[in-house]
């Protein structure tokens, strides 16, 4: 290849590059996440509470608290209400890199995946 031909492969190279869209994260809307038997609210007053020190405590009660209001909800629903609360967790954590972000998020549905099949 000749020096033309490396600068023009570079070049495409760039431009393809420049093209690649920024990856961004967003948390999914409590409104349109919880049915009407768990409402918004709930979602956005469980963020703080899984926030909080009493971690592993508060999940398996949110678990208890969605399935006393709601009985029957399916397992992919409530592990979505539960993956919308925690979200907003997630963005205030320091390492905002979309990679680190689908992890925490995958860990944490895994989780909740347990506890639902426990």
């Amino acid at each position: 290849m000749t020096g033309a031909g490396k600068r023009a492969m570079v070049a495409l190279l760039l431009v393809a590059a420049c093209r690649q869209p920024t990856e961004q994260m967003t948390c999914p809307d409590p409104q349109t996440v919880a049915p009407p038997t768990i409402g918004a609210a709930f979602i956005n007053g469980l963020t703080g509470r899984l926030a909080g020190p009493d971690r592993e405590n508060m999940i398996t009660e949110a678990l208890a608290e969605i399935r006393r209001r709601d009985p029957t909800l399916d397992k992919t629903t409530i592990i979505n209400i539960m993956v919308a609360a925690e979200c907003p967790n997630v963005f205030a954590k320091p390492d905002h890199d979309p990679k680190t972000m689908r992890a925490r998020i995958a860990l944490f549905r895994a989780q909740v995946m347990q506890l639902l099949s426990s």
